[in-house]
Protein backbone atom coordinates (compact mmCIF):
# COMPACT_ATOMS: atom_id res chain seq x y z
CA UNK A 1 0.00 0.00 0.00
CA UNK A 2 2.85 2.41 0.84
CA UNK A 3 4.55 1.72 -2.50
CA UNK A 4 1.30 2.29 -4.38
CA UNK A 5 0.74 5.55 -2.50
CA UNK A 6 4.21 6.79 -3.44
CA UNK A 7 3.61 5.95 -7.11
CA UNK A 8 0.29 7.83 -7.10
CA UNK A 9 1.86 10.84 -5.37
CA UNK A 10 4.71 10.88 -7.89
CA UNK A 11 2.26 10.71 -10.79
CA UNK A 12 0.20 13.64 -9.46
CA UNK A 13 3.35 15.71 -8.85
CA UNK A 14 4.52 15.02 -12.41
CA UNK A 15 1.15 16.14 -13.78
CA UNK A 16 1.35 19.47 -11.92
CA UNK A 17 4.97 19.98 -13.00
CA UNK A 18 3.97 19.40 -16.63
CA UNK A 19 1.13 21.92 -16.29
CA UNK A 20 3.53 24.50 -14.88
CA UNK A 21 5.90 24.05 -17.83
CA UNK A 22 2.94 24.34 -20.25
CA UNK A 23 1.82 27.61 -18.69
CA UNK A 24 5.37 28.99 -18.91
CA UNK A 25 5.48 28.57 -22.71
CA UNK A 26 6.86 31.55 -24.61
CA UNK A 27 7.02 32.52 -28.26
CA UNK A 28 9.25 35.20 -29.81
CA UNK A 29 8.85 35.89 -33.52
CA UNK A 30 10.35 38.45 -35.90
CA UNK A 31 8.67 38.55 -39.32
CA UNK A 32 8.99 40.69 -42.43
CA UNK A 33 6.87 41.14 -45.57
CA UNK A 34 3.99 38.76 -44.87
CA UNK A 35 1.50 38.55 -47.75
CA UNK A 36 -1.89 36.86 -47.95
CA UNK A 37 -3.94 36.91 -51.17
CA UNK A 38 -7.36 35.54 -52.02
CA UNK A 39 -9.73 36.03 -54.95
CA UNK A 40 -13.04 34.51 -56.01
CA UNK A 41 -16.44 33.73 -54.51
CA UNK A 42 -17.57 32.88 -50.94
CA UNK A 43 -14.03 32.81 -49.59
CA UNK A 44 -12.82 33.30 -46.02
CA UNK A 45 -9.44 34.81 -45.17
CA UNK A 46 -7.81 35.31 -41.74
CA UNK A 47 -4.48 36.49 -40.30
CA UNK A 48 -3.97 36.56 -36.49
CA UNK A 49 -0.27 37.33 -35.64
CA UNK A 50 -0.03 37.57 -31.78
CA UNK A 51 -1.73 34.32 -30.73
CA UNK A 52 -1.11 34.05 -26.96
CA UNK A 53 -3.61 31.84 -25.10
CA UNK A 54 -3.86 29.55 -22.06
CA UNK A 55 -1.15 31.37 -20.10
CA UNK A 56 1.30 31.61 -23.00
CA UNK A 57 3.46 34.71 -23.58
CA UNK A 58 4.27 35.92 -27.08
CA UNK A 59 6.54 38.65 -28.41
CA UNK A 60 6.04 39.55 -32.06
CA UNK A 61 7.84 42.09 -34.24
CA UNK A 62 6.47 42.42 -37.76
CA UNK A 63 7.55 44.73 -40.56
CA UNK A 64 5.20 44.67 -43.52
CA UNK A 65 2.01 42.62 -43.55
CA UNK A 66 -0.39 42.78 -46.50
CA UNK A 67 -3.75 41.08 -46.81
CA UNK A 68 -5.63 41.32 -50.12
CA UNK A 69 -9.01 39.89 -51.10
CA UNK A 70 -11.15 40.40 -54.18
CA UNK A 71 -14.43 38.92 -55.39
CA UNK A 72 -17.97 38.29 -54.18
CA UNK A 73 -19.38 37.45 -50.72
CA UNK A 74 -15.93 37.12 -49.17
CA UNK A 75 -14.92 37.45 -45.51
CA UNK A 76 -11.56 38.95 -44.52
CA UNK A 77 -10.03 39.36 -41.02
CA UNK A 78 -6.76 40.49 -39.40
CA UNK A 79 -6.35 40.63 -35.59
CA UNK A 80 -2.70 41.34 -34.40
CA UNK A 81 -2.68 41.27 -30.51
CA UNK A 82 -4.60 38.08 -29.63
CA UNK A 83 -4.02 37.44 -25.91
CA UNK A 84 -6.83 35.22 -24.58
CA UNK A 85 -7.10 33.75 -21.08
CA UNK A 86 -5.74 34.62 -17.66
CA UNK A 87 -1.94 34.82 -17.63
CA UNK A 88 -1.70 35.17 -21.40
CA UNK A 89 0.43 38.11 -22.53
CA UNK A 90 1.17 39.40 -26.00
CA UNK A 91 3.57 42.16 -27.03
CA UNK A 92 3.37 43.25 -30.66
CA UNK A 93 5.30 45.81 -32.65
CA UNK A 94 3.79 46.17 -36.12
CA UNK A 95 4.78 48.45 -39.01
CA UNK A 96 3.31 48.86 -42.50
CA UNK A 97 0.10 46.87 -42.09
CA UNK A 98 -2.23 46.90 -45.09
CA UNK A 99 -5.62 45.30 -45.62
CA UNK A 100 -7.31 45.62 -49.00
CA UNK A 101 -10.63 44.29 -50.24
CA UNK A 102 -12.57 44.86 -53.45
CA UNK A 103 -15.79 43.47 -54.91
CA UNK A 104 -19.41 42.91 -53.94
CA UNK A 105 -21.08 42.02 -50.61
CA UNK A 106 -17.75 41.55 -48.85
CA UNK A 107 -16.92 41.86 -45.15
CA UNK A 108 -13.61 43.26 -43.91
CA UNK A 109 -12.23 43.57 -40.35
CA UNK A 110 -9.01 44.78 -38.74
CA UNK A 111 -8.71 44.65 -34.95
CA UNK A 112 -5.44 45.31 -33.08
CA UNK A 113 -5.42 45.05 -29.26
CA UNK A 114 -7.43 41.82 -28.86
CA UNK A 115 -7.15 41.16 -25.09
CA UNK A 116 -9.91 38.84 -23.85
CA UNK A 117 -10.82 36.70 -20.83
CA UNK A 118 -8.06 38.11 -18.62
CA UNK A 119 -5.36 38.35 -21.27
CA UNK A 120 -2.97 41.32 -21.57
CA UNK A 121 -1.68 42.92 -24.76
CA UNK A 122 0.82 45.67 -25.51
CA UNK A 123 0.70 46.83 -29.11
CA UNK A 124 2.76 49.45 -30.92
CA UNK A 125 1.53 49.97 -34.48
CA UNK A 126 2.59 52.37 -37.21
CA UNK A 127 1.40 52.98 -40.76
CA UNK A 128 -1.86 51.03 -40.81
CA UNK A 129 -4.18 51.22 -43.81
CA UNK A 130 -7.50 49.54 -44.50
CA UNK A 131 -8.99 49.92 -47.97
CA UNK A 132 -12.25 48.68 -49.43
CA UNK A 133 -13.97 49.32 -52.74
CA UNK A 134 -17.12 48.00 -54.40
CA UNK A 135 -20.80 47.51 -53.67
CA UNK A 136 -22.69 46.61 -50.46
CA UNK A 137 -19.49 46.01 -48.52
CA UNK A 138 -18.88 46.22 -44.76
CA UNK A 139 -15.62 47.56 -43.29
CA UNK A 140 -14.53 47.67 -39.62
CA UNK A 141 -11.40 48.78 -37.70
CA UNK A 142 -11.27 48.66 -33.88
CA UNK A 143 -7.75 49.07 -32.28
CA UNK A 144 -8.30 48.74 -28.44
CA UNK A 145 -10.27 45.49 -28.08
CA UNK A 146 -10.12 44.68 -24.33
CA UNK A 147 -13.08 42.50 -23.38
CA UNK A 148 -13.75 40.61 -20.16
CA UNK A 149 -12.81 41.09 -16.50
CA UNK A 150 -9.05 41.35 -16.01
CA UNK A 151 -8.38 41.93 -19.71
CA UNK A 152 -5.96 44.76 -20.42
CA UNK A 153 -4.93 46.31 -23.69
CA UNK A 154 -2.37 49.06 -24.30
CA UNK A 155 -2.15 50.42 -27.82
CA UNK A 156 0.06 53.14 -29.30
CA UNK A 157 -0.84 53.70 -32.95
CA UNK A 158 0.42 56.24 -35.49
CA UNK A 159 -0.66 56.97 -39.06
CA UNK A 160 -3.97 55.14 -39.36
CA UNK A 161 -5.98 55.39 -42.57
CA UNK A 162 -9.34 53.85 -43.46
CA UNK A 163 -10.64 54.27 -47.01
CA UNK A 164 -13.85 53.09 -48.62
CA UNK A 165 -15.35 53.79 -52.03
CA UNK A 166 -18.43 52.56 -53.90
CA UNK A 167 -22.16 52.15 -53.41
CA UNK A 168 -24.25 51.21 -50.34
CA UNK A 169 -21.18 50.47 -48.25
CA UNK A 170 -20.80 50.57 -44.46
CA UNK A 171 -17.62 51.85 -42.76
CA UNK A 172 -16.69 51.98 -39.06
CA UNK A 173 -13.67 52.83 -36.88
CA UNK A 174 -13.90 52.45 -33.08
CA UNK A 175 -10.50 52.89 -31.27
CA UNK A 176 -11.07 52.51 -27.43
CA UNK A 177 -13.06 49.27 -27.23
CA UNK A 178 -13.14 48.33 -23.51
CA UNK A 179 -16.11 46.07 -22.69
CA UNK A 180 -17.36 43.69 -19.98
CA UNK A 181 -14.85 44.81 -17.34
CA UNK A 182 -11.88 45.07 -19.69
CA UNK A 183 -9.42 47.98 -19.62
CA UNK A 184 -7.84 49.66 -22.61
CA UNK A 185 -5.21 52.41 -22.84
CA UNK A 186 -5.02 53.86 -26.34
CA UNK A 187 -2.75 56.60 -27.72
CA UNK A 188 -3.27 57.49 -31.36
CA UNK A 189 -1.85 60.07 -33.77
CA UNK A 190 -2.72 60.97 -37.37
CA UNK A 191 -6.01 59.18 -37.97
CA UNK A 192 -7.94 59.61 -41.23
CA UNK A 193 -11.25 58.06 -42.30
CA UNK A 194 -12.30 58.57 -45.91
CA UNK A 195 -15.40 57.48 -47.80
CA UNK A 196 -16.60 58.18 -51.33
CA UNK A 197 -19.58 57.07 -53.44
CA UNK A 198 -23.35 56.84 -53.10
CA UNK A 199 -25.67 55.90 -50.17
CA UNK A 200 -22.77 54.92 -47.89
CA UNK A 201 -22.65 54.81 -44.06
CA UNK A 202 -19.61 56.12 -42.16
CA UNK A 203 -18.85 56.08 -38.39
CA UNK A 204 -15.98 56.83 -35.97
CA UNK A 205 -16.45 56.46 -32.19
CA UNK A 206 -13.14 56.84 -30.20
CA UNK A 207 -14.06 56.19 -26.49
CA UNK A 208 -15.99 52.92 -26.60
CA UNK A 209 -16.20 51.90 -22.91
CA UNK A 210 -19.17 49.59 -22.32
Amino acid sequence: MKIASKIIALTVATMFTGAAFAQASQSKVSAEDLKQYQAGLLNKQEMDLGNASNGVKSNLTIKGATQNQAGLLNDQKMSIGNATGKGSESKVTATNIKQNQAGLLNKQELKIGNAADGGKTNVTAKDISQNQAGLLNSQTMELGNASGKGSQSKVVATNITQNQAGLLNKQEMKIGNAANGGKSDVTIKNVAQNQAGLLNDQKMNVGNAQ
